[in-house]
């Protein structure tokens, strides 16, 4: 199995570990998406987390000598930038960028709002959400990451993902459509 994409995390991290560089850019290349829709959940905008994903990166290499590989790696790295993206906003009370949300570049276009007092009232819905509810519905609603994949990510189970997803678009629904009458 020396073709990185057939290699586990595991045994990416281990090569890593001992210095094979190629195993290091296998890893940044399966993570590095998946830590940029994650530290979007903690930031204000994109620029703030890429800086947080570099960040994460650089400490993933410094403490890699620390990871146990019979843990997950997936874990250990999303708990790495979890604790990154916290530490670089703390005392920020903002945790998402709700505008980031909506935005029609970062949503399929299936999802996008041709009109603007929808995507206000839209945008207004998901600041509306508790963010545990607006960090599931990214993920998985318009990032498109499984419920299994948000959980690593958040570091909660795949069923405590399913029930703040199911709860963000129950009041999302509810929230637009008592606007309803207000966008005719």
């Amino acid at each position: 199995m020396s073709d990185a994409s057939q290699r586990s995390d595991e045994e990416l991290a281990r090569a890593a570990k001992r210095g094979d560089a190629a195993a290091y850019d296998a890893l940044v290349r399966r993570y590095l998406r998946p830590a940029m829709a994650l530290a979007c959940q903690y930031t204000r905008g994109l620029e703030d987390a890429e800086d947080v994903v570099q960040e994460a990166f650089h400490k993933t290499v410094r403490y890699l000598h620390q990871y146990d590989h019979r843990r997950s790696f997936s874990a250990w790295f999303y708990a790495i930038v979890r604790n990154t993206a916290r530490t670089s906003l703390r005392g920020s009370a903002n945790r998402t960028d709700v505008e980031s949300l909506t935005s029609p570049a970062r949503e399929p276009a299936a999802a996008q709002a041709p009109d603007p007092l929808l995507a206000g009232k839209i945008e207004q819905a998901v600041a509306a959400l508790a963010p545990m509810q607006r960090a599931c519905l990214r993920l998985c609603d318009v990032e498109g990451f499984t419920s299994v994949e948000a959980g690593r990510m958040l570091g909660v189970s795949e069923g405590t993902v399913r029930t703040h997803l199911h709860r963000a678009r129950k009041q999302m629904r509810a929230l637009i459509g008592s606007q309803k009458g207000m966008l005719s």
